[in-house]
């Protein structure tokens, strides 16, 4: 009986690890592995298995007319909207880390497009791009920077751009956040000390702030890399109903090439199992990247910086400092200066930095108040002749909208308390205990987090067709939480490891078994990390967008979640942005209430993850 009784004390980590593993393995491990088998078979339109093809869906593929240059839009998109997202945010992350008079406002400005949907912004976008009747447009006229409207989203010419530059500024909150908070891990000791050796700010950032800060922008660098590559919802919104693939990349020609277009699964596979390939290639660089930091052998824990460092003895050698800098009265006098006015500047410059965010969203709200007559009028009015408030009322009579809130309020809530109940355990049982296989789960954690649903979208599909899966709410439910329990663990985990191990063994003194602990004393002490994670995965799943449009839309039996709901104001001839713009407020403001509520909360999570 002992030896039973060792064996299932011995089980226990993997019979918490039991749910998390087997919801990783059924929705994210058999849709990829079915995914590379399919692009090795003949798939005939109506999706019946002809038999075995071989390479000729690979060959296929890479004969299309379209593939040079969608793979160029893949490498351009990917190449400047990370590279310039990263550059902005680290430029932002700087200067929000200072602190100025409005700061908090300028932060909260920062989250608007983060927590708005994709589905929201692109659209908003899509108006201000319109031809004659843009908003765009009408600025740059009126400041005659351009004298002729631009087809900004329709011109070939423009149009890969125009999406780019939407992608840049959805990207950059998220990126800014995670260098926002590797600024936060910089010690104040080490920049006095740098200051009192008369460092100029470059010298001081440079050689004391950016080592300490590599680690967060190698983090933010790859996880935008793989977040810009799986770019859809963007591109998609704004220029889906466009003929031509002038602005499709990757992701968005495996939609058209099996849901579209050709209703190809073969081939669409095949352009499936590439992307993977190409994000395996990011993960190991990633690992590559960063295996410095995570090997404690190197160092004590992480490297410290230089300037971190300090003499064990006397007679060694003196630790590093910032070279001195000779005091130059020009210098001297401009330091001067930029004191007496920067109380003012800053405030200034934040205050621009919240306006640029937020203007897309006070068009939308312009926009929702204005009649269809004025929402075509050429020129654009900025602001609405007549403020056409019914237009709130009437949205709800001229679509099922509360049904589509209903719907999107069902499927957000489940997978909310489906993460929680699974990511908690996991988490829990990662921080308290060490294990054969602990690095190796938290491995297939990572990988999960670096591929969102819409890289095996392909193998989604064929996996809900087997299970009788499509609208079907326990499918949508169990796809939406398996992509977001990488996040949850994560902070999860930060937050269960930083609760001291003597309480876990004063609650074992007096009786309690491991779940109870868990229930009675750590989550207590772990409510912020709980209160982050829920609104986080509820916003995640709230805002989710292509694999709704998949796998969940179904008008007849009232299953079709808001963000594809919405989607029915885009004709191809017509829009009605005034009942879009009514319907998408109504979803934002909520989104971002509740995000601004943990904003905190998140910039302390993904600090404490960064070091952990």
């Amino acid at each position: 009986m002992s030896r039973i009784a060792g064996l299932w004390q011995r089980t226990v980590p993997w019979r918490w690890l039991t749910p998390s593993t087997a919801l990783i393995v059924c929705v994210v491990g058999f849709p990829a592995v079915y995914m590379v088998w399919m692009s090795f078979l003949d798939i005939s339109r109506i999706g019946l298995v002809r038999g075995f093809a071989g390479l000729d869906n690979y060959a296929r593929l890479l004969k299309e007319d379209a593939f040079g240059q969608v793979a160029g839009n893949t490498l351009l998109w990917l190449v400047l909207v990370v590279g310039l997202t990263v550059l902005l945010s680290l430029a932002l992350a700087q200067f929000l880390s200072k602190d100025f008079f409005g700061r908090k406002f300028v932060r909260l400005a920062l989250v608007v497009p983060w927590a708005a949907s994709l589905v929201m912004t692109a659209t908003v976008w899509r108006f201000i791009y319109e031809g004659g009747n843009g908003l765009l447009n009408r600025l740059l006229m009126d400041l005659s920077i351009i004298s002729a409207p631009v087809d900004w989203y329709k011109d070939p010419a423009t149009a890969l751009y125009s999406v780019m530059a939407v992608g840049i500024i959805t990207s950059m909150p998220f990126t800014t956040y995670v260098l926002l908070s590797g600024l936060q891990t910089v010690p104040h000791d080490v920049l006095e000390a740098a200051k009192i050796d008369g460092a100029s700010a470059w010298a001081t950032w440079r050689r004391v702030t950016l080592p300490i800060l590599r680690p967060s922008l190698m983090i933010a660098l790859v996880l935008n890399m793989l977040h810009v590559f799986n770019a859809f919802t963007v591109i998609w919104v704004i220029m889906g109903k466009t003929a031509g693939n002038h602005a499709d990349t990757t992701v968005t020609w495996l939609y058209k090439i099996a849901f579209t277009a050709q209703l190809d699964s073969g081939e669409a596979a095949a352009l499936g199992v590439l992307n993977v390939a190409f994000l395996l290639l990011l993960i190991l660089a990633f690992v590559l990247v960063l295996r410095p930091y995570r090997n404690p052998s190197a160092t004590d824990e992480r490297p410290a910086p230089p300037a971190a460092a300090a003499a064990p003895e006397p007679s060694a050698a003196a630790p590093w400092r910032p070279a001195p800098v000779k005091s130059r009265p020009v210098l001297a006098r401009a330091g001067r200066g930029w004191a007496r006015v920067r109380p003012v500047v800053l405030p200034i410059i934040g205050f621009a930095v919240a306006l640029f965010f937020l203007a897309p969203y006070a068009a939308m709200l312009s926009g929702s108040l204005k009649t269809d007559a004025e929402l075509f009028a050429v020129p654009a009015d900025y602001l609405p002749r007549s403020w056409a408030w019914s237009n709130y009322a009437d949205v709800w009579q001229r679509i099922p909208l509360a049904d589509y809130f209903r719907v999107s309020l069902t499927v957000a809530l489940a997978s909310t308390a489906l993460v929680l109940l699974v990511a908690a355990p996991a988490a829990y049982v990662l921080a308290r205990s060490r294990f054969r296989g602990r690095t190796a789960f938290l491995g297939v954690i990572l990988v999960t987090q670096m591929f969102p649903a819409v890289a095996l979208l392909i193998g989604l599909y064929r996996q809900a067709l087997f299970v009788d899966g499509i609208n079907s709410y326990a499918v949508i439910i169990a796809i939406n939480s398996a992509f977001n329990l990488a996040f949850a663990v994560w902070i999860l985990h930060a937050h269960f490891s930083s609760i001291p191990v003597d309480i876990d063994e004063a609650a074992m003194m007096d009786g309690l078994g491991k779940f109870r602990i868990l229930l009675r004393m750590i989550l207590p002490l772990a409510a912020p990390g709980l209160v982050t994670v829920m609104i986080f995965t509820f916003i995640q799943v709230w805002n989710e967008f292509v694999i709704a449009l998949t796998l969940f839309n179904d008008p007849p039996s009232g299953r079709v979640p808001l963000t594809v709901g919405i989607q029915q104001f885009i004709g191809l001839y017509e829009t009605n942005y005034q009942y879009l713009f009514a319907a998408a407020l109504m979803a934002i403001v909520p989104a971002v209430i509740l995000f601004a509520l943990i904003e905190k909360h998140l910039v302390s999570g993904l600090t404490t993850g960064s070091t952990k």
